[in-house]
């Protein structure tokens, strides 16, 4: 039985040994797998740092540009308000421009009186010259015509009003679209 034993005993040694060998190759594949698996890993690692770098600084600059942005829109909020206020003058430059309209009407009513001013103060220097003239020459007053003094007189108080009235309603009408431009602003 020792033939038998030892054959026996061979046998399962050769056994354990292919048990070991395949063992032994399953764990150099395992090792040979996990290293290249650690050399993949590795090369992601390596190839994908300076990508989500590149992308943390493309994400730094569009922050930037959106701060930027804030600050253009703040700084549209200030024209804004600027030009608002500037409407609010228009507004008021409206009002403005219909009392200079209304002033300009009554500067040309003043213009006409003052033209029959004129008119009426060379008639006066007319009378001032006849009144020295008739300071002068007392004795002739009584054979002076009356009458023509009368139509001197007469003519200082014709100034006629209608006319210089007329001539303020065409000035009214001559301003009054320039005025109705003015309250499209206002």
């Amino acid at each position: 039985m020792n033939n038998g034993t030892e054959a026996s005993r061979q046998e399962l040694l050769e056994t354990l040994v292919k048990g070991q060998r395949r063992a032994l190759r399953h764990s150099r594949i395992v090792t040979v797998l996990c290293l290249a698996l650690a050399a993949l890993l590795v090369i992601a690692v390596l190839t994908a740092v300076p990508r989500i770098t590149a992308a943390l600084d493309r994400m730094d600059e569009a922050f930037s540009s959106v701060e930027s942005s804030l600050g253009m829109l703040d700084r549209l909020d200030t024209a804004l308000t600027s030009v608002e206020s500037a409407v609010g003058k228009l507004d008021d430059l409206g009002d403005t421009l219909s009392t200079v309209e209304s002033a300009m009407g009554k500067l040309d009513g003043l213009a006409d009186t003052l033209s029959t001013v004129e008119s009426t103060m060379g008639k006066l220097d007319g009378l001032a010259e006849n009144a020295a003239a008739l300071g002068n020459a007392a004795a002739r007053l009584e054979a002076m015509d009356i009458d023509s003094l009368n139509r001197g007189i007469q003519n200082i108080s014709q100034i006629d009003f209608e006319t210089l009235n007329q001539a303020i309603r065409d000035l009214s009408a001559a301003v009054q679209p320039l005025a109705e431009f003015a309250s499209m602003f206002g």
